[in-house]
């Protein structure tokens, strides 16, 4: 009988952590079945990932950051969800606003149950142009979204603004203030993986600047989330990442140097507005409570929360 493993029992296997699991799950090099709601990896899809996989990961250390427990998502849930509910699908990595708008949703008079649907901005915008979710976050400058959509008219509200830059070591050792210091042959980068909004900041940045990824280390590699990059340059694994400042600050662990500053927004079809459970979407991010809430996260700037754009 072909034995099925939970992922810890193949994180423990392979003596790394259960996320890397997850993340390896995701990004299409390990395969996974649903058994019902529960994810399990049969010994023949794990022996072909070892047998077909020469880079196997190496066995970690504890981790210098929490990692929230993300599990990966099924494809037929959320398309049955989408065809057999009156629920919404919302896209969008995991963030304190995101997590207040899907509970707020739940005890709204005109709120409907809410399928968190974890993708980076550029996956996300991706789904709801092929109508995969009803809307999505997205932290990118206005005018970067419609090309994300074509032939979309789109709806987006702000729902806060936030700094990106690097997280460095404690007293920037390395003396990191600008994007062609990554050029430098002692610097090594944990980069995050293609589509999220760290890394679309970044790969912008190199081309104005003239500068090659092939010349930065450590670019190749891609990490999955914020608090992976952070727990990098923590670990000593890399010099410095782009992502958001909440986790350096969080993490009291690092410096941050900000780069820019990038709103997020909640961006959904125009057409969307006047649909059931969107007047509620509405109603809760132009509230004072939503916004008060949000003020209360480290390096949220709310100032322009609730501002509706038609892009």
């Amino acid at each position: 009988m072909n034995k099925l493993y939970t992922a810890q029992e193949v994180a423990d296997r392979l003596k790394i952590k259960k996320t890397t699991v997850y993340e390896l799950i995701k990004r299409g090099e390990l395969e996974s079945s649903k058994i019902g709601k529960q994810l399990r990896i049969s010994e023949e899809q794990l022996e072909h990932y070892l047998g077909g996989n020469s880079s196997m990961p190496e066995p970690e250390s504890p981790s210098a950051v929490a990692f929230p427990d993300f599990r990966p998502e099924s494809s037929l849930l959320k398309r049955d969800y989408l065809l057999h509910s009156s629920g919404l699908i919302i896209s969008g990595q995991s963030s304190p606003a995101l997590e207040l708008l899907i509970n707020e949703m739940s005890v709204h008079p005109r709120g409907l149950p809410v399928l968190h649907s974890h993708q980076n901005t550029y996956n996300g915008l991706y789904s709801l142009y092929f109508k995969k979710v009803h809307a999505a976050t997205a932290a990118l400058m206005p005018e970067q979204i419609p090309p994300l959509a074509p032939g979309i008219a789109l709806a987006a509200f702000y729902l806060y603004e936030y700094n990106l830059g690097f997280y460095i070591r404690k007293g920037n050792p390395k003396r990191l203030t600008c994007i062609q210091d990554l050029s430098r042959s002692d610097i090594i980068l944990a980069n995050r993986e293609k589509g999220s909004t760290s890394r679309i900041f970044l790969d912008e940045r190199l081309k104005k600047s003239g500068i090659s990824p092939a010349s930065v280390n450590g670019y190749a590699k891609e990490l999955v989330s914020d608090l992976s990059t952070a727990d990098a340059v923590i670990c000593g694994k890399a010099d410095t990442a782009v992502g958001e400042e909440s986790v350096a600050l969080q993490s009291g662990q690092l410096d941050f140097c900000p780069l820019a500053k990038i709103p997020m927004f909640l961006v959904m079809e125009k057409e969307s507005l006047d649909r059931p459970g969107f007047s509620a979407l509405t109603d809760i991010i132009r509230s004072e409570g939503f916004r008060a809430s949000l003020q209360s996260q480290v390096g949220y700037d709310t100032s322009r929360t609730g501002e509706l754009l038609f892009l």
